[in-house]
């Protein structure tokens, strides 16, 4: 059992509902970032207990010694989950002020294929 399902089964235990992980790939300050096989268990958990995942990639551009970053979306795709229900679960929260660096110019957007989500988003923007 991995961490994160033993983490998913110690809430269940303690009767808290799991609606959501929150994930931030790749990692600050060191940029580490999630392997394959990690993020493929994050959305094989996510598709099984039907929860969503929130991916802060904020830092994808700036990855220096780490393996190869992969989106969260892009191995949904890889896996052709797109007409799954778990499709609708996956949001991706990025910023270009840490990618550009402008000072004091702070952009941030989130992609989801959620229409509550980017309903919600489109309102308060």
């Amino acid at each position: 059992m991995s961490a994160l399902e033993a983490a998913y089964e110690d809430a269940q235990k303690l009767h808290l509902k799991v609606k959501a992980v929150l994930v931030t790939n790749p990692s600050n300050p060191l940029g580490r970032t999630l392997i394959q096989e990690e993020v493929n268990s994050l959305i094989s958990l996510a598709s099984d207990k039907e929860i969503h995942i929130i991916n802060d990639e904020v830092f994808s551009r700036t990855v220096v010694y780490s393996p190869c970053f992969t989106s969260v979306m892009e191995a949904v795709s890889d896996r052709n989950l797109q007409d799954c229900s778990v499709w609708s679960r996956i949001h991706v929260v990025y910023s270009l002020s840490k990618h550009l660096g402008p000072s004091g110019f702070r952009v941030g957007m989130i992609y989801s294929n959620n229409e509550a989500i980017v309903s919600a988003a489109t309102k308060k923007s």
